[in-house]
């Protein structure tokens, strides 16, 4: 409750200015053989260094709830560098609320991103997470872009490996808007239980 307070009393204050700034808005949707994906992402630019940054995501099967996935995170970017930057979260996710901290490499070229995250997780406990996200969009005709994306997250501590994912996306990006196929690979402790969805996604940059 008292980081939940901090993060309100964050937007309160310096609201006009976050939203004087630099915004976007990127939301996906995916439809597939399990269950319906969910998930968008809102930054708020506050200077060039400084950005505000929001994730919701939601996986919800269609017969029952029993294996629903829930994530929400508000993040504090801090460019400190061209390529590095320091991110500090809180949120909620399965099974509860969490506080994380990681450090950031970043490179942005014409038809590639590559994007690599190390650093620390408490959530009942530290962990140790890493993600990586590599995208490739190479150019087809003038406003047609093949699209090739993977991101993947793992969370482990000294015991096992509590919580990772993989999402994988191949399609078309048109302008602001891209679609394909897609494919969601969810694991939870030493991947004894672990989830499959196979089906199609669009997703748009605002």
């Amino acid at each position: 409750m008292r980081l939940a307070f901090f993060y309100t009393l964050f937007f309160i204050v310096f609201g006009q200015t976050v939203f004087a700034q630099k915004f976007s808005f990127t939301p996906e949707g995916m439809v597939g053989n399990r269950s319906y994906f969910y998930t968008h992402t809102f930054n708020y630019q506050i200077s060039d260094k400084v950005k505000l940054q929001n994730l919701i995501l939601f996986d919800t099967e269609y017969d029952n709830d029993k294996h629903n996935i829930l994530f929400m995170r508000n993040t504090l970017v801090y460019q400190f560098s061209k390529y590095f930057s320091l991110n500090t979260s809180i949120g909620i996710k399965n099974p509860g609320k969490f506080a994380s901290m990681l450090v950031q490499y970043q490179v942005v070229g014409k038809e590639m991103l590559f994007s690599y995250s190390v650093g620390t997780t408490y959530q009942a406990g530290f962990t140790l997470e890493q993600s990586i996200l590599f995208e490739y969009t190479p150019s087809i005709t003038d406003k047609v872009k093949g699209l090739f994306r993977v991101s993947a997250v793992g969370n482990v501590n000294k015991e096992e490996y509590t919580r990772g994912f993989q999402h994988i996306r191949l399609g078309v990006k048109y302008e602001q808007y891209s679609f394909g196929l897609a494919t969601n690979l969810e694991q939870f402790n030493n991947s004894w239980k672990h989830l499959e969805n196979y089906g199609v996604f669009a997703k748009v940059n605002l």
